[in-house]
């Protein structure tokens, strides 16, 4: 418990809190109406200013043009959009009534993205959430405003925003992969993200591509659960333990799929294919050496294990391989990096196949369980290795 009788968690939703009100803040600094009016002004965007003052010197002049302007021509609305940025200046700009200048520009120009704009921001610094999300995701969706989509974002990290971001997702809404390309630079973590993700998920509104960088997001926060949870709504059904551990299907990066040296052969001395292999059950994992020095580990999967005990099994050939001490499995935890044990290693079998078996305890807050082929002795990997070795049928069952 602090000094000031507030427990530590309370401290962290309070700093958490103020986090997000920075992002916001920074996200919309477009929406800065001093900076709005002085630069409207400086290059003559509103009707003509008798000068350019600052906010609080001849607003009188400028608000009298204004109406003898809208007298004038009624119809006209560069006027009241000007009236408008007049109204959010400090304090208000008396006699001006901010609601009814609004609701008249609005007649005229609903969906001009200044009014917009204005709008969002009066929502904004009211704690009104639906309304901020219907005005921003007009601007990101009539407007393709891109600071638009990064408060959409931001407002991920409030969780009655986040609600009301929630609500408003539609099977057409065309702002979800804006906003998705928008949280990074928000500094919300994917993790608060998580209701509003699965709901978008749902409604088809995530393309794979997006889904995928969340989970290596999610991945790269230590954020495990959740990254498997979004990696299972993107597969749309359950996965095993080790997931494509019969190799049969192609390589999805991004997600918990096997994990590969992103370098050429010449590079990261091993080839890998997924060919049909004699003795197999259709295809299998082909790892060809050619003789350079190989990059560890060659390949790998992250498994989100429950604590307990479990039991790996697979198969392996080899054939002309000259590996030195050989090939082993190894598995490790995330957090700590404790080894949890590794396959005998793995040498030439002369083109046999072999069964390999491992029993493993994953001990709690080991994070995830990082499962790595590498070569027993790392002097082994510097000279090379030559040969081939097939891996098939990789499945872990609890004990």
């Amino acid at each position: 418990m602090s000094t000031t009788g507030r427990p530590p968690w309370a401290v962290a939703v309070s700093a958490a809190t103020m986090v997000a009100l920075v992002a916001i803040a920074l996200a919309l600094g477009w929406i800065s109406l001093q900076r709005n009016f002085d630069r409207a002004c400086e290059l003559d965007e509103w009707p003509n200013f008798s000068s350019c003052p600052k906010p609080d010197a001849a607003v009188a002049a400028q608000v009298r043009d204004l109406r003898q302007r809208i007298a004038r021509n009624p119809g006209d609305v560069v006027p009241y959009l000007a009236l408008t940025l007049l109204t959010t200046q400090p304090g208000g700009i008396a006699p001006l009534d901010d609601e009814a200048v609004l609701a008249a520009t609005g007649k005229l120009a609903g969906h001009d993205p200044r009014l917009l704009r204005v709008r969002a921001s009066r929502a904004l610094q009211r704690r009104q959430w639906p309304e901020a999300v219907r005005l921003l995701t007009q601007l990101v969706e009539l407007h393709r405003d891109g600071p638009a989509a990064q408060a959409l974002a931001s407002l991920l990290a409030w969780s009655d925003a986040r609600a009301a971001l929630v609500a408003a997702l539609q099977p057409d809404s065309h702002w979800v992969e804006p906003l998705l390309q928008a949280l990074p630079a928000s500094q919300v973590p994917a993790q608060q993200a998580m209701p509003f993700l699965a709901q978008a998920l749902t409604l088809r509104l995530i393309p794979a591509e997006a889904g995928l960088a969340l989970v290596s997001q999610l991945k790269a926060g230590g954020y495990w659960l959740d990254g498997q949870a979004l990696w299972l709504r993107l597969l749309g059904q359950p996965a095993p333990l080790i997931y494509n551990g019969d190799f049969e299907n192609g390589f999805v990066r991004g997600g918990f799929d096997w994990e590969l040296q992103d370098a050429a052969p010449a590079r990261t001395g091993v080839q890998v294919q997924q060919p049909p292999v004699a003795g197999a059950q259709g295809r299998a994992l082909e790892l060809a050496f050619n003789g350079r020095p190989l990059a560890l580990p060659v390949v790998g999967q992250h498994l989100v294990l429950f604590p307990g005990s479990y039991t790996f099994s697979g198969r392996y050939m080899a054939q002309q391989l000259r590996a030195g001490a050989g090939l082993t499995w190894v598995f490790t935890c995330t957090t700590g990096g404790a080894e949890l044990g590794r396959t005998p290693s793995l040498t030439d079998t002369q083109g046999r196949w072999q069964d390999l078996t491992l029993p493993l305890e994953v001990p709690a807050n080991c994070g995830a369980v990082l499962m790595q082929l590498r070569t027993q002795l790392g002097s082994d990997a510097l000279a090379g290795l030559r040969g081939e070795a097939y891996f098939d049928g990789f499945g872990l069952s609890a004990r």
